[in-house]
C-alpha cells in the first residue's frame, strides 16, 4: 500500500516566505517615507517685510534669505483674525501688478514687474535689499482681493478696517507657505 503524506510546508519555507513579503512590504514604505513619490526641489528661506497705506498700497521688501524666482512663487493675501471669521479669506495676488518703483508693466523690456500683461515672465527674481510695490489702484479690494464681495466688507482698503491686520505670504508653486508676514492697515 502507497502512503499518503498530508503536511503542509515544512515550517523553514513557510519562514522564508513570510520574511520575503516582509521585506517587500518595508521596502515600500520606506520609499514612500523617504520622499521617492515627491519633488526633492526645495523652496527657498527668505524674510519679507510688508506695509499697507489705503493712500499708497503695499510695499514688499526682501530683507534677508534665499533669492526667491518670481515666475514660481505664489503671492498670496490671507486675511487675520482681526477680521473675526474671515480667516479662511485668501487671495491671490495677480503677478502683474506686483511693480518697482516705477510702477510699469510692459510687455517689452526693461521689465519692472514681476509678470508682464501678455504672460511672460518680467522681473526675474526678488533678491535681499529688493523692495516691489502693488500701487493704487491695483492695491484696492477688487483688483488686491479678486472674487470678495462687491460690498467690500473684507477689503483691505475699507475705511473700516484701518487698524486691521493681514497675512502676506509668499508660497511654491505646490502651496508650501515659505515667507510670511503680518500687515497692519494703514490710512
Amino acid at each position: 500500500m502507497k502512503q499518503n503524506n498530508s503536511q503542509a510546508v515544512s515550517p523553514v519555507v513557510g519562514v522564508m516566505l513570510m520574511l520575503v513579503v516582509v521585506i517587500i512590504i518595508a521596502a515600500v514604505v520606506s520609499a514612500f517615507a523617504g520622499g521617492l513619490s515627491t519633488s526633492n526641489e526645495k523652496s527657498p528661506a527668505a524674510t519679507i517685510r510688508g506695509t499697507y497705506s489705503q493712500a499708497d498700497g503695499l510695499k514688499i521688501e526682501h530683507t534677508g534669505g534665499n533669492t526667491i524666482p518670481t515666475i514660481n512663487t505664489i503671492v498670496q493675501i490671507r486675511l487675520s483674525k482681526t477680521f473675526g471669521n474671515a480667516e479662511h479669506h485668501v487671495f491671490v495676488v495677480n503677478k502683474s501688478s506686483i511693480t518697482d518703483s516705477t510702477g510699469l508693466c510692459s510687455d517689452t523690456g526693461p521689465y519692472h514687474c514681476w509678470l508682464t500683461p501678455g504672460g511672460m515672465s518680467g522681473m526675474k527674481s526678488f533678491a535681499g535689499g529688493d523692495t516691489v510695490y502693488i500701487m493704487p489702484p491695483y492695491s484696492d479690494g477688487p483688483f488686491l482681493q479678486p472674487g470678495e464681495s462687491t460690498t467690500g466688507t473684507y477689503w483691505v482698503n475699507n475705511t473700516a478696517n484701518i487698524g486691521r491686520t493681514f497675512w502676506l505670504e509668499f508660497a511654491d508653486e505646490n502651496g508650501r507657505i515659505f515667507a510670511r508676514n503680518e500687515v497692519t492697515i494703514q490710512p
